[in-house]
């Protein structure tokens, strides 16, 4: 899934003149994965923004930048996704894309069903729509 997300991340932010982006792993989805990942990027001259694979590696994220000399969202700014509770908490607010998690379950398992009464079925992708949800770590781009 982690490739599938930086695929459409690149696809999209290819169509936007001027937007470069690099990107790095974390390892695993964790707070400390993010906050390590962004101390080892921190030893080169930071982006404007980080868009993070999930909201625990964006807080995670965060939690480095602000126990280094700059401010989340005046100098960097934040977007998460999955748009969990805790991204909404007044000490995080974090900037998020939520997912329609519950479509998006009730179509895993009609797919499995489906494979289940029929074997021979052919493989199957859908798209859901997404949010942003703008909270406080987003940051215009200069």
């Amino acid at each position: 899934m982690t490739q599938d997300r930086l695929a459409g991340f690149l696809e999209e932010t290819a169509r936007h003149k001027g937007v470069r982006v690099n990107h790095s792993f974390a390892g695993t989805h964790s707070f400390e994965a993010g906050r390590n990942e962004m101390l080892r990027l921190m030893k080169k001259p930071p982006a404007e923004t980080y868009f993070c694979g999930d909201d625990v590696l964006a807080i995670g994220a965060i939690s480095a930048i602000r126990s280094s000399d700059l401010r989340v969202p005046d100098d960097i700014g934040f977007v998460g996704l999955d748009d969990m509770e805790m991204a909404a908490w007044e000490n995080i607010n974090l900037t998020t894309v939520r997912q329609p998690i519950k479509r998006i379950v009730e179509a895993t398992i009609e797919l499995i069903v489906t494979m289940l009464d029929d074997p021979d079925c052919e493989p199957e992708s859908r798209l859901f729509p997404c949010e942003t949800v703008e909270r406080g770590t987003l940051r215009r781009l200069r």
